[in-house]
This record gives C-alpha cells, sequence and structure tokens, in this order.
C-alpha cells in the first residue's frame, strides 16, 4: 500500500514539475519578447505581455483541457477494456498454460479496480495527442517563428517515440516476467506436488499498463531536451555535467515503477532510459551550432 502510494505522488509530483518547466518557459519567454523592442518582427506575431496571473490562468485552461482528454480516453478504454485486457495478456499466454496459471483476483473489489487503473494508464495512450496539443498551445505564442518551425517538426517525432516506448514496454515486460518466472520456479517431476503463482493480475497487467504508458512519455526525454536547447535553456555541458545525478534519479524511478524488487527489472527498465538521456545530450550538442564552434 505504501509503495502503490509512493508511485501516486511521484506520478503527480513528474506531472506538476512538467507543466512548472512548461509554464517557466512561456513566462521566460513572452518577457524576453517584451523587452527584446529593437527587433519587433523577430517576435511571436500576436503575442502581447501577461501578468503571472493571467499565465497562470492561462496553464490552468490547458491544464484542465489536457486532463478532460485524459478523461475521455479513460472513459474509451472503460468501454475496450475487454479487447485491452486480451491484449495484455496475449504475449504471457503460452507461459499461463504451459505453467497451468490462473489470472487470479484475491477480493471481489479487485476486478473493478484493475479495470479502472488499466483503463486510467490506457486512457494516458489514448489522449496523449491532446495532451500533446494542450501542450503546445500553451507554449505556442511565446515562441520565435523560427522556433515554431522547430517545433511543428518535433511533433511527429514526438508521437512516434511515444509509440516506440509503449511498444517497447509491451514487449520488454513480457520477457522479464517470463525470465523471473521460469528462474524461479522448481523444475519438478512429481505429479503429486504443484506450485501455483498466485496474484498474477495485480503483478503482472497492472505492471504492463502503468509502464507503458510511462514509457510512452519517458521517451518524449529527447525531444523536449533537444526543445530546451534550442531555446537556449539547456546545454550539453551542463546535462554532462549532471550524468550521475540523472542516472542515479532514473535508476531510482525505475526501482519506484517496476513492481518486484530484485535489480534485474530495475537495469532493464532503466537501461533504455540511460541511453535516451545520452541521446538527448547529443541532440542538445547538434542543436546547438554556436557552443559547438566557440568550444
Amino acid at each position: 500500500m505504501h509503495m502503490r502510494l509512493l508511485q501516486w505522488v511521484l506520478l503527480g509530483t513528474g506531472v506538476a514539475v512538467f507543466f512548472l518547466t512548461v509554464f517557466l518557459i512561456a513566462v521566460r519567454r513572452k518577457k524576453g519578447v517584451a523587452e527584446n523592442t529593437d527587433e519587433p518582427e523577430e517576435g511571436p506575431p500576436g503575442d502581447r505581455e501577461m501578468s503571472f496571473w493571467e499565465h497562470l490562468a492561462e496553464l490552468r485552461s490547458r491544464l484542465l483541457w489536457a486532463i478532460l482528454f485524459w478523461a475521455i480516453g479513460s472513459v474509451v478504454a472503460w468501454v475496450y477494456y475487454d479487447e485491452i485486457f486480451r491484449l495484455l495478456v496475449i504475449p504471457i499466454e503460452p507461459a499461463l498454460r504451459k505453467y497451468d496459471i490462473p489470472i487470479t483476483l484475491q477480493s471481489i473489489f479487485e476486478p473493478l479496480m484493475l479495470k479502472l487503473q488499466i483503463s486510467i494508464a490506457a486512457g494516458l495512450v489514448i489522449a496523449f495527442p491532446g495532451i500533446l496539443y494542450e501542450t503546445m498551445a500553451f507554449i505556442w505564442p511565446a515562441l520565435y517563428p523560427h522556433e515554431k518551425r522547430f517545433a511543428l517538426k518535433l511533433l511527429p517525432a514526438s508521437l512516434l517515440l511515444f509509440s516506440a516506448g509503449v511498444f517497447l514496454a509491451y514487449k520488454l515486460i513480457p520477457v522479464m516476467a517470463l525470465f523471473m518466472l521460469q528462474l524461479g520456479l522448481p523444475q519438478m517431476d512429481n505429479p503429486g506436488i504443484r506450485v501455483q503463482v498466485l496474484n498474477f493480475a495485480r503483478q503482472y497487467l497492472w505492471s504492463v499498463a502503468k509502464i507503458a504508458a510511462a514509457c510512452g512519455v519517458v521517451f518524449q526525454m529527447p525531444l523536449v531536451m533537444m526543445f530546451l536547447g534550442k531555446l537556449g535553456i539547456v546545454s550539453a555541458k551542463g546535462l554532462l555535467r549532471y550524468w550521475r545525478h540523472a542516472i542515479v534519479a532514473i535508476f531510482t524511478l525505475s526501482a519506484i515503477i517496476t513492481p518486484t524488487i530484485d535489480p534485474v527489472n530495475m537495469t532493464l527498465l532503466a537501461g533504455p532510459i540511460v541511453a535516451l538521456y545520452f541521446l538527448s545530450v547529443l541532440l542538445v550538442y547538434l542543436t546547438q551550432p554556436k557552443e559547438r564552434e566557440t568550444t
């Protein structure tokens, strides 16, 4: 129970930090546009200086719309829950038959809670294009024309990376689960002794749903860093300076997300995220030609 509460707290904190970062970017860029009166033609067309409370009201509106999209996606996932449930079970169905493992639910309330949790996670996947639109709509007025063109080029890659993250988790987690299952079960030929695996639905199905949705979001890191590098907010040197801190944070987050306490699953999840971090450093380096020339 405490671990589940910690997971939800970290998820909410991550969402809050994300929108706060976007908020600060917008405030900074719009303030810079208002101060740069010497070159008005380079500023965002039709943009105007906004007060802090106007920024906050705009952020609240965009956040509410993003939550609404997520809610609609969750409703759609609830309606098609049987298909999603079957899709989650397909990769490990041969192992269920081989080891005679039923999908066990421990109480009369657990099926409803599992349906709700999977629907929320699947709803994020379904609603991601709408959430991405609200994010871009919030920062769009603060961007210069060349930055808007750059952002538009990143949108297809954003959708592609989100899909890749979901697909990778969908394919990788069954391998992890089957590996742990085969490694731990005793190989006994005595038919009178039977080892039964319980609580399968909670440990596997919910884990696949939440990790797949989380991986889709995490796979946005290279594009987000690349865009921030284009705006001059982060640099390749700065990211490399804190690479040790980033790896510790990534492994800590992976340990919380994974359903088991073994280091194997944590490493399998953290490995691709660490690779994405260093890919982000490379992309930031490539988007800062002036810094590259001076160094």
